[in-house]
């Protein structure tokens, strides 16, 4: 063999071995390539997703904001009433549970106005004989102005009652709920502040 064919034999040997290697860089180019797309691609993704809160933190945030109730009990005193029928006749003690939050937010006075209510506690005095004994705490000034039409409601729904009606626990959770109704109307703000009433004394006679 010649020297010059010995040569060209050597070349080839070395021309075969660089393009593994030069295919070998160029899928390395490739995938570095590829991951700088990827990676620069969800850069973006990230910052746009970041701005939206998933909808659990949301709803979370929700329970927190949501407002506490300030729910006290104002007493309403004894009433003795005669029932529908005239011949029996009802005693009977009423407390009165109301939010007094629901009642702050919707009388409380507006900026720059004064307000004699706000800077009161709640403890209006009762009137009205009976109604006066045996107050329990204080009443929100903004009820203490309304005694007069409560107790009158309270007397007209009790007595057009007959004392079938009164007999029966059922009845008297119908009852309870016309008062909460009634009581709710004559105070007269739109939203009601009466959440229930107790009774603490019944008797029918």
């Amino acid at each position: 063999m010649s020297a010059d064919a010995h040569g060209a034999d050597k070349k080839d040997e070395h021309a075969g071995e660089d393009k593994p290697k030069k295919s070998k860089k160029k899928l390395i180019m490739i995938a570095f390539g590829a991951f700088s797309l990827i990676a620069g691609a969800g850069v973006p993704m990230l910052l746009m997703g970041g701005g939206e809160k998933p909808a659990e933190e949301e709803a979370v945030e929700e329970e927190h904001h949501e407002e506490v109730k300030h729910i006290e009990t104002a007493d309403l005193g004894q009433f003795v009433v005669n029932l529908s029928e005239n011949t029996s006749f009802l005693k009977v003690h009423i407390m009165m549970e109301y939010d007094a939050g629901i009642i702050d937010k919707q009388t409380a006075p507006k900026p720059g106005e004064g307000g004699e209510e706000g800077g009161k506690a709640h403890g209006g005095g009762a009137s009205g004989g009976e109604a006066a004994e045996g107050a329990a705490g204080g009443v929100h000034p903004y009820l203490a102005k309304k005694e007069n039409q409560l107790r009158d409601v309270v007397i007209q729904i009790l007595s057009a009652k007959q004392s079938s009606e009164l007999l029966t626990a059922d009845g008297k959770n119908r009852v309870k709920q016309e008062l909460v109704d009634g009581l709710n109307e004559a105070i007269g703000l739109e939203e009601p502040p009466v959440i229930g009433v107790l009774f603490t004394e019944f008797i029918i006679q």
